[in-house]
């Protein structure tokens, strides 16, 4: 008997799955096609053609029944890819592809071992703000093709054009040694508008981000194919400012800003940002003690209620009800402060801003608050020295000095002066000759 041609086989690779197919001969197979082979067939008359598909059948037989596949292998990917608010060009090396901050992080897993894999990671970005509307790749690096023992965690600060050691999750843990390859960077000449972009602010602008991470995997290194990819797009609009809205306004307008509830709803406008924390803060302003909206909420706080914590935090919104417990309560007839401030991730740190500070007075129920007509010099003089808002916090109705009117003598360092002598020292005040540095009420 004389056999012709060669073993023929075909691998086909399913997403996240890769089957190489190997022939694997037992050496019982090979004594048996020898005796096959070599042996002289004695066949009875009449049988020859039974006989044969017997011999044939027999010989099927034992080539399939010694002859196998490799076992499939499945390998999966565990983990995440990070989102910031804002993207610093600092935070990736041109030279290497390399990134000081964690971009992504996952555990690769295999249902058999050892195999080879290898890891692409590119970013990129689309900025029309910029001129860019087709992605432009920050980075794309690829390492080359390494052996694994066992489960692995990476991140991309493991994955550049660097030789890196790292550990797989084994006991005794195997060390990992992984080469890459710089596929492409970004170019700032190609772009003066990301120049422009990097030296103003030291980052890329805001747009979509998009990141990619792919592993193929195989039994040999020179025959891997895709195993398992991840990717996500990130809408990068990074906050320029808070705009407080309701409730209060300038401390000079607190009688156009009354309240008649002790759990005011604060809102505020501030653009959308991912990873972003809100933070609010509310303060009593006590016009005998403060000087500034800033002295009454930096000094003490009646949100949080814990004054050993400056801010109280309230998730990633643009509104807060004044919490029913958890905070000192609000009462009738007082000025109050409040401030929100934010902080954005980025790939360098947290940045952070802050509004300005409105101020609001919780209206007493029943009563009509208004600011009575001066005709008094020294009341007049007052008002234009330390502005309406100071003014009307000192002298309005509910307030330490309300109703009062200036009589009797006036004196100055304990010397008595005349309505002329305070003016003009009112006077100096205002063209900031003098400076105000306390004021205090005597009983």
């Amino acid at each position: 008997m004389v056999l012709h041609g060669k073993l023929v086989w075909e691998s086909r690779t399913l997403p996240g799955t890769f089957k190489p197919f190997e022939m694997k001969i037992s050496k019982g197979f090979l004594f048996w096609f020898t005796v096959l082979i070599k042996c002289k067939f004695h066949l009875p008359k009449g049988d020859t053609q039974m006989m044969l598909k017997k011999y044939s059948l027999f010989l099927l037989f034992l080539v399939y029944g010694t002859t196998f596949p490799l076992k499939s292998q499945n390998l999966t990917l565990t983990g995440e890819i990070y989102e910031y608010a804002t993207y610093y060009v600092s935070s990736f090396n041109i030279q290497d592809g390399s990134s000081d901050v964690p971009i992504f992080r996952y555990q690769i897993h295999s249902d058999v071992y050892p195999i080879y894999i290898k890891v692409w990671f590119k970013a990129s970005l689309v900025s029309p703000a910029l001129g860019i509307t087709a992605p432009q790749t920050i980075v794309e690096v690829e390492t080359n093709p390494f052996m694994i023992q066992n489960d692995l965690l990476i991140d991309n600060r493991d994955v550049s054009a660097q030789t890196t050691v790292i550990y797989d999750m084994g006991s005794p843990p195997n060390p990992v040694t992984m080469t890459g390859e710089l596929l492409d960077i970004i170019n700032p000449a190609d772009s003066e508008a990301i120049i422009s972009s990097m030296l103003t602010s030291g980052k890329i602008s805001d747009g979509n981000y998009s990141f990619e991470l792919m592993v193929s995997a195989g039994y040999e290194p020179d025959a891997l194919s895709i195993a398992a990819e991840e990717s996500k797009t990130i809408v990068v609009s990074t906050p320029v400012s808070i705009t407080l809205e309701n409730p209060g306004g300038a401390l000079a307008d607190t009688l156009d800003n009354l309240l008649y509830t002790t759990f005011p709803i604060f809102q505020w406008h501030s653009q959308t940002c991912g990873g972003c924390q809100t933070f609010i803060r509310v303060g009593e302003f006590n016009p005998s003690i403060h000087s500034s909206l800033e002295d009454a909420i930096e000094e003490q706080r009646v949100l949080p209620f814990n004054q050993s914590q400056s801010w109280e935090p309230i998730g990633n919104a643009t509104s807060f009800q004044y919490p029913f417990s958890g905070a000192y309560p609000l009462e009738e007839g007082k000025i109050y402060a409040w401030q929100v401030r934010v902080t954005l991730p980025t790939t360098t740190g947290s940045d952070e801003m802050q509004s300005s500070i409105f101020a609001f007075k919780l209206g007493t129920a029943g009563e009509i608050e208004s600011t009575p007509e001066l005709t008094n010099i020294l009341l007049i003089a007052l008002q234009q020295t330390l502005g309406d808002g100071q003014f009307n916090a000192l002298f309005s109705n509910e307030s330490p000095l309300g109703g009062y009117l200036p009589s009797g003598d006036v004196e100055v360092n304990s010397v008595s002066v005349d309505e002329a002598s305070v003016t003009y020292i009112l006077n100096q005040i205002m063209n900031n000759d003098y400076e105000i540095i306390n004021i205090q009420v005597e009983e």
